[in-house]
């Protein structure tokens, strides 16, 4: 017997359903170990393969999609075929959203845990692995982004090819701004606290304002490859931008508006879509600050 363990082996974007805090988006690092007799090539698994075939798995199973938790009270319609139509009631107001099937992943539990999601996914790694594996360790892990501002949010980007064009997919988030070359903790918490577990839509795909039970809600829409999808949410949890909700658009609209917010001063932002990646912006100058 032996164990080989492949830490980084993916990070999966995706967002997931909460029975007080909404829609959540979130970035969750995956490691693996795989324990298992040696097979005719003295291997557990091979690397290459584990780059590319449970990789791959793990990014079908819940990369890009919203997580569901079946056995919530808080899940009032989940409608899975032809489409997914699903109904969340939450304190803050309605989430409905209808969408091409492969936009959600369902999820036996009351509420989705880092606990649950694993053994879930291990039991669909189950599926794909060699017989002579005997034992999966599947760890879920937050970046560790110590004391620095992070927010958590949703989105959909409808002109990509593929599935960032699912319409509640999303990520948690750090943000670096500098200002006058200077980092600034104030601005990254007012920005971390402004888009707090937020749904970043486009002013585009904003298609109407409705109350339900006297709470305003956003209707979001658009077809894309993949199909139709639609989303209601609460307008106390969405903030629109007049672009797509790309990361570059994100971190030139966090610098712009700092310029607005802030005149005469020089801001540099780097925005961070999940985790490693991201984009940058600035305004009032385009000298780099030092780290």
């Amino acid at each position: 017997m032996a164990t080989l363990f492949v830490n980084n082996l993916t990070v999966i974007d995706f967002s997931y359903l909460h029975a007080t805090r909404g829609m959540v988006g979130e970035s969750w690092i995956v490691d693996l170990e795989l324990t298992g007799e040696l097979d005719h090539a003295g291997m557990v698994f091979d690397f290459g393969l584990i780059k590319k075939q449970i990789k791959a798995h793990i990014d079908e199973c819940l990369d890009h999609k919203l997580a569901v938790p079946l056995e919530s009270p808080a899940l009032q319609q989940h409608q899975l075929e032809p489409s997914v139509h699903l109904i969340w009631h939450y304190p803050m107001g309605v989430i409905d959203m209808q969408a091409p099937s492969c936009s959600t992943a369902a999820i036996g539990a009351v509420k989705i845990t880092r606990a649950n999601v694993t053994e879930w996914l291990k039991e669909q790694l189950w599926k794909v692995l060699p017989d002579n594996v005997s034992h999966i360790q599947l760890t879920l892990r937050k970046e560790d982004l110590g004391t620095a501002p992070y927010y958590h949010y949703s989105h959909g980007l409808k002109k990509h090819d593929g599935n960032c064009q699912r319409i509640a997919h999303g990520h948690r988030s750090a943000i670096e701004i500098y200002e006058n070359n200077t980092r600034s903790r104030y601005w990254e918490k007012m920005w971390a606290d402004r888009w707090d577990d937020i749904y970043i839509g486009s002013k585009e795909d904003l298609q109407q304002t409705l109350q339900i039970e006297d709470i305003p809600h956003f209707v979001f829409a658009y077809t894309s490859t993949q199909g139709e999808f639609s989303l209601t949410i609460p307008e106390d949890h969405c903030y629109v931008i007049d672009t797509d909700t790309t990361v570059e658009f994100l971190a030139e609209h966090i610098a712009q508006t700092l310029s607005q917010e802030a005149p005469n001063r020089k801001f540099f932002v780097r925005a961070f879509e999940g985790v490693g990646k991201g984009a940058i912006a600035s305004s009032g100058s385009t000298k780099k600050p030092f780290y």
